[in-house]
């Protein structure tokens, strides 16, 4: 708790480096850059350089803001290509699997136009506080271990993450040159990424490797500033972000169990009304939602009633090519001038396609791999398109708080946001309690249920039910909230390794 302003991020070192520029008068979109920066560093596995960003904002004029950061697929990349290659689906991981990475723009974006500090002394503030190493913790040894043998078939992957180490453990010291030499660049041109040599090393690696991405995707794309959607409930707003991401499968599950019995927190009752929602709202989301440039349906008519009840009783199966899965790191930050955000970065997949550029340790995102190679699907792969997308995160307004809420989570993060919600505005919880409270979440177009021990499941017939022990890595949330009387807290998941650190 502070009056002044608060963190919240997955890594204690990425908190840290984001008051540091507070401290220095720095406001949120200073401190974003500097978190955001720090977390590619510390979990690159997670939510690396080569990935996506998405923020949504509150500034303190009450105007809620959206920044897509989200890459689109090189100009070659096309069905007839992935036919000719005899795919019949998009790979999960490898030089086709990569998108444009968007996030180091919408940083320079984001700071260009809210920050109030100079990009290159943010920059310089993470380099210094990271160029000297920094303890491994415990996601990053255990995915170095977990997918080592895939990992390590890349030559660039295997020289950043493990030529340099003679153990993979917790705590173990770990320096990524590659990356601070790539922030030492950006530090002085953040476009490098996309125009200098940061962006030709990209594009030679990965074509070298069967990749299309060329450099004028790269000097082409820009991140873009668009407006948040919003579900307006009795006394309280609920704000997300637009197409491409799936925020509205997360309003459509909240209005569709805002109504519902839903039972006690850990009922059998709860699980089933929200199995019905999440089926109705992801048969939505896998028939309507893409790059809005090609989407048929509004975000409006996605969330009119009328909509929804159809999709409560059509909802039998999905047209969906997506896997289950994914990771993510979100951060949340509320300055000292009443401003919030609510973040969120990713690869995708741990490590995500599993290509890392070896000169400056830049691991691509696989964010291709979501679209579809079916030219009737709304979603279907084309040349400079951004694929339906997996992130988003909200900011929630109610009668004593402004708050931003989010979590890593891949294709279950709007089952998870719609449980913590209803655990916050249904149960009555408090803000810690509802991010620590046991979750579950459904395994999509299956009868799979994972959930952590101390659900009720004795009546829940025709599941096949995996129950985990508590605290899981089911998510790991985060969130800050500017309480009435100006106080701002923040708050840390007890699955994740992060913490919240206050000014004073």
């Amino acid at each position: 708790m502070s009056p002044y302003a608060v963190i919240s991020a997955e890594t204690p070192i990425a908190s840290y480096i984001g008051t540091k520029i507070l401290e220095q008068g720095g406001n949120f979109a200073d401190a974003s850059v500097a978190t955001s920066l720090a977390l590619a560093i510390t979990i690159p596995h997670l939510g690396g350089l080569g990935g996506d960003f998405f923020a949504l904002f509150r500034t303190s004029d009450g105007r809620v803001h959206f920044i897509n950061g989200s890459g689109y697929a090189p100009k070659e990349l096309s069905v007839d290509l992935m036919i000719e290659r005899g795919f019949m689906k998009m790979p999960s991981t490898g030089p086709l699997s990569i998108v444009v990475p968007g996030m180091i723009d919408a940083l320079y974006l984001l700071l260009e136009n809210f920050g109030t500090m100079e990009w290159s002394i943010v920059v310089r503030e993470v380099i210094d506080r990271l160029k000297r190493g920094f303890p491994m913790g415990i996601s990053l040894a255990k995915t170095l271990l977990n997918i080592k043998e895939e990992l390590a078939r890349d030559e660039g992957s295997y020289r950043t993450y493990y030529s340099q180490l003679t153990k993979i453990s917790p705590a173990e010291v770990v320096k990524f040159k590659g990356m601070i030499k790539a922030l030492e660049v950006l530090r002085e041109d953040p476009r490098a990424f996309y125009e200098g040599d940061i962006a030709e090393k990209i594009c030679e690696y990965v074509q070298s490797l069967g990749g299309v991405l060329d450099i004028s995707d790269m000097k082409e794309y820009h991140a873009f500033f668009d407006d948040p959607i919003k579900l307006s409930l009795e006394n309280t707003t609920v704000f997300e972000m637009p197409p491409n991401t799936q925020g509205v499968t997360t309003l459509q599950v909240i209005k569709m169990l805002e109504s519902a019995n839903l039972g006690g927190p850990l009922s059998a009752k709860r699980i089933k009304e929200s199995l019905r929602a999440f089926r109705a709202a992801y048969w939505i989301r896998d028939q309507y939602i893409s790059d809005p440039r090609d989407m048929r349906v509004s975000v409006r008519e996605l969330l009119s009633d009328e909509f929804l009840e159809k999709a409560l009783s059509e909802s039998g199966k999905s047209l969906s090519n997506h896997t289950n899965g994914g990771d993510t790191t979100y951060f949340a930050i509320a300055d000292d001038d009443g401003n919030v955000i609510s973040a969120v970065q990713s690869l995708f997949y741990p490590f995500g396609s599993r290509v890392t550029e070896p000169t400056y340790g830049i691991t691509l995102n696989a964010r291709a791999s979501s679209f579809s190679l079916n030219r009737d699907h709304v979603n279907v792969l084309k040349p400079r398109k951004r694929p339906l997308h997996t992130l988003s995160a909200m900011i929630i307004e109610d009668d004593s708080r402004v708050m931003a809420l989010g979590l890593s989570g891949g294709h279950y993060r709007p089952q998870l946001h719609s449980e913590i919600f209803s655990n916050i505005y249904k149960y009555g919880l408090g803000v810690q309690d509802a991010l620590d409270h046991r979750r579950f979440i459904w395994h999509l177009w299956t009868s799979s249920v994972d959930m952590e021990d101390g659900f009720q499941t004795a009546s829940l017939k025709g599941l096949d039910i995996n129950v985990v022990p508590y605290p899981s890595r089911l998510g790991v949330a985060g969130a800050v909230e500017i309480l009435m009387n100006g106080i701002r807290v923040g708050y840390c998941d007890i699955r994740g390794e992060g913490i919240p650190i206050g000014l004073i």
